[in-house]
């Protein structure tokens, strides 16, 4: 018999009851699925789509999944998968959501709260991680420890600080419509901001969500040679080097021409010779959409693009920040 492997899974809190309730018929859902040409069986468009393809390809018939928010604000869900997902798998709307149309098969079986004794610490550090998808294999007597308890014992919270968080987050929920914050949170900063303006306004956001890493605006007389408007500096555990992000901000609308590929690609030699690896270049465009830009994407440079809709969701994330909801 296959050794059954154990995950984590996360999704979109800002729509937990309508996961709950789907998990409940035996849905599991997954964002980015707006259009049938993002079928993970018949793949043909991305729009980050293919961020679902290790959960398509990985999870097996009998592993066990834990999802965080879910059933409720607070509260990590305990899910077996049913099928094998990619034999399981459909592609599905629902005709009250515009996303989420990618189906797992899976099937409820408990929930427990982070905070209950039953949790082990490396249960709870593992879900602080952000991530989409990721394999906590390394923890299966910590997931089995709560398999093998009872429903009624890992629902008892240590505290009553745990009790207000979840109170707290319960209702924000409630209330918080995160699709029309991060529309008008776009529309009201494409008002404010035009070109070079934008770069700094980026370097100001990213620097709230990232404070340990280095970003700087680096556009002006040296932009001609590097290419970038601004870079993000990570730490090497070798300390001879850091790695570096070059990031180019455009703000364009409709049709983009390839020229912008040949500006970024001159950041990879200059950086080189400033002890810095260069792990990714990318390349911003305020108001185009990708449906007008599909040729961009299949560059052969190794440049990663971020247009309108990724840029809409990129400001939400560091508006949350701001306010204190990250």
């Amino acid at each position: 018999m296959r050794k059954r492997n154990f995950w984590c899974y996360r999704v979109d809190t800002s729509k937990i009851k309508y996961f709950t309730d789907e998990l409940n018929d035996g849905r599991l859902r997954q964002g980015w699925g707006w259009d049938e040409a993002q079928d993970l069986r018949n793949f043909k468009m991305d729009e980050g789509a293919g961020r679902n393809r290790p959960i398509f390809n990985k999870v097996k018939k009998g592993d066990i999944l834990l999802i965080p928010q879910i059933p409720s604000w607070g509260e990590v869900a305990l899910v077996e998968a049913i099928e094998d997902f990619n034999l399981g798998y459909r592609f599905e709307l629902d005709k009250n959501q515009s996303d989420y149309g990618h189906i797992f098969p899976a099937k409820y079986i408990k929930k427990f709260t982070r905070n209950n004794d039953n949790v082990t610490g490396n249960l709870r550090s593992t879900l602080k991680n952000p991530s989409r998808f990721w394999n906590i294999n390394h923890y299966s007597d910590d997931v089995e420890l709560l398999l093998n308890t009872e429903v009624t014992d890992l629902s008892k919270r240590q505290d009553h600080n745990s009790r207000l968080e979840s109170s707290i987050g319960s209702v924000f929920n409630e209330v918080f419509d995160e699709k029309v914050f991060a529309d008008k949170l776009y529309d009201k900063l494409t008002e404010q901001f035009t070109r070079e303006e934008w770069e700094f306004a980026l370097v100001y956001g990213l620097r709230q969500m990232f404070p340990y890493y280095q970003i700087d605006r680096v556009g002006g007389k040296e932009e001609k040679n590097h290419g970038a408007d601004i870079l993000i500096k990570l730490p090497s555990i070798l300390s001879n080097y850091e790695y570096a992000i070059a990031i180019q901000v455009k703000d364009y609308n409709g049709f983009v021409g390839s020229e912008v590929i040949n500006q970024i690609e001159k950041s990879e030699k200059y950086w080189d010779s400033e002890n810095l690896k260069l792990i990714e270049k990318i390349v911003i465009i305020t108001k185009a959409s990708k449906d007008n830009n599909l040729k961009l994407i299949d560059n052969d440079k190794n440049v990663k693009f971020i247009f309108a809709n990724e840029l809409k969701q990129l400001l939400s994330e560091i508006g949350k920040n701001f306010i204190g909801m990250k």
